[in-house]
């Protein structure tokens, strides 16, 4: 999706208020008082953190469910006493969790915040999927490790930095070598999800961006757009991406249409599934690489 504006409701903000003065419901006294605790919205940027800083700090993400939508996500008591207790906040930005930076704004005390919007220059109202952006998570992973190298008890931090920049740099050369075979191939997308790792690639989203949009925000898309999406699926796009945390009557239509034109369907989520961001966004791009092959453009 591209963005749905979240609220954050005068009951959670009283909550703010209280857990500030009153409840800590175990944050504090579960973590040894010496490790640093950073606290991410999303799970891929808490999964980066986490493989960089090792057991030299405490990360924890507040979104991880993959079955539901972030976008629709509200700041819960939990939510906000790790804010409270955090030394790093972790922020994806360009409106994708103004919850998170209501409850950074509200908590007494200055703290370390990381924007990856505002890192890679992206303003609200723009895609905030930037987890899917290999050099989002490379800008990532330098900065964090620029705002915890100067901290104490960080060890091997450097050494770890090195070894996941270049796992990251190898994702990056992949989706070069595809953008040098396969640059300009259509592909099918029911929304944006995954439209920076598709521009990475060179790939033509051939799909209505005004559909894009429309899906994204949760509105019905124009009709002449619908029927240009479906239309297109009889042009035979080499794939279409579908965020199955988004599903709706629409999409599940484009879906169907999709697999009756033999048209691969490939199933992505905005949250990440397991623990490990490489893993989680190789599949991605192995699933991609593998229609491509069938496509013919990568031998």
């Amino acid at each position: 999706m591209v963005l749905k504006k979240t609220f954050i409701t005068g009951a959670v903000v009283f909550i703010v208020a209280v857990m500030a003065g009153m409840i800590t419901i175990g944050v504090q006294g579960n973590r040894a008082a010496a490790q640093p605790l950073i606290v991410s919205g999303v799970s891929q940027w808490g999964a980066l953190a986490r493989q960089l800083v090792g057991p030299d700090a405490r990360v924890v993400s507040l979104i991880t469910d993959p079955n539901a939508d972030p976008h629709q996500h509200e700041a819960t008591v939990a939510d906000a006493a790790y804010v409270a207790d955090a030394d790093v906040v972790l922020l994806n930005g360009a409106g994708y969790d103004t919850w998170l930076s209501q409850l950074v704004a509200n908590r007494s005390g200055s703290v370390s915040t990381i924007n990856v919007a505002s890192l890679m220059h992206v303003a609200t109202g723009q895609n905030p999927h930037l987890f899917y952006d290999p050099r989002a998570a490379i800008r990532f992973v330098e900065t964090l490790t620029a705002t915890l190298e100067h901290r104490s008890g960080f060890t091997h931090l450097s050494a770890r930095s090195q070894g996941l920049l270049a796992q990251l740099n190898t994702l990056q050369r992949s989706t070069v070598s595809i953008r040098q075979s396969c640059a300009g191939v259509p592909v099918a997308a029911t929304e944006d999800v995954a439209t920076y790792l598709l521009n990475d690639m060179g790939l033509k989203i051939v799909t209505p961006e005004g559909l894009r949009l429309a899906i994204g925000n949760g509105v019905d898309p124009s009709v002449s757009d619908l029927a240009r999406a479906l239309a297109q699926m009889n042009q035979h796009p080499a794939f279409l991406i579908d965020n199955i945390q988004t599903a709706t009557p629409l999409t599940n239509e484009m879906v169907a249409r999709a697999r009756a034109a033999h048209v691969p369907v490939i199933k992505v989520t905005e949250t990440m599934t397991g623990t490990s961001y490489l893993t989680w966004i190789n599949g991605v791009v192995d699933s991609i690489r593998h229609d491509l092959m069938k496509e013919g453009c990568i031998k």
